[in-house]
């Protein structure tokens, strides 16, 4: 479960995820032992990954865009390893629905896009359909915001993982 020391654990490694765990263990009220054991517990059940995210925007990727796909069943799979190998792909998932893929595709411009529709996704004969929302505005994104993950799970400490108390 993510008991209360969890979730503000989560929350502070979201704020900075370079704390030590000595200063985590201070702003928590725990023990340095506790705070490590957790992190450790937490990254081996995958509930976190401690890594750097970097914001597309500061290097130069302006234009976000979000393409639904339709493509031939049988070819789904081999189509969306296909396509997870591309870097301007940030995001990519098998969907319900219309559509069979949702991508996030990130460029420097307009014409990048273009460009990248015309050279990977037009060259793919299984993809039957395609439609494309550009982003005019980000509202919301994991560069500029994290979960809050009190909220997440509704501050019940019913979900996720348990954590004993050192």
């Amino acid at each position: 479960m993510l008991d209360k020391i969890n979730q503000k654990l989560i929350q502070e490694l979201q704020n900075n995820g370079r704390r030590s765990y000595t200063e985590l263990a201070q702003m928590l009220g725990v023990t340095e032992g506790t705070i490590r054991k957790r992190v450790k517990d937490l990254q081996k059940h995958n509930v976190i990954k401690i890594r750097a995210v970097v914001d597309p925007t500061k290097i130069g990727y302006n234009f976000v865009s979000i393409m639904a796909l339709q493509v031939r069943v049988a070819e789904l799979r081999q189509v969306g390893e296909m396509l997870a190998q591309k870097p301007n792909i940030y995001y990519l998932a098998f969907v319900t629905g219309r559509y069979d893929l949702l991508a996030l595709i990130i460029a420097r411009t307009p014409e990048e896009l273009s460009d990248f529709i015309k050279e990977h996704i037009s060259s793919i004969p299984s993809i039957i359909r395609t439609e494309t929302f550009v982003n005019l505005e980000v509202i919301k994104s994991p560069w500029i915001t994290s979960w809050d993950i009190t909220q997440l799970i509704g501050g019940t400490g019913q979900n996720g993982l348990s954590a004993t108390h050192n």
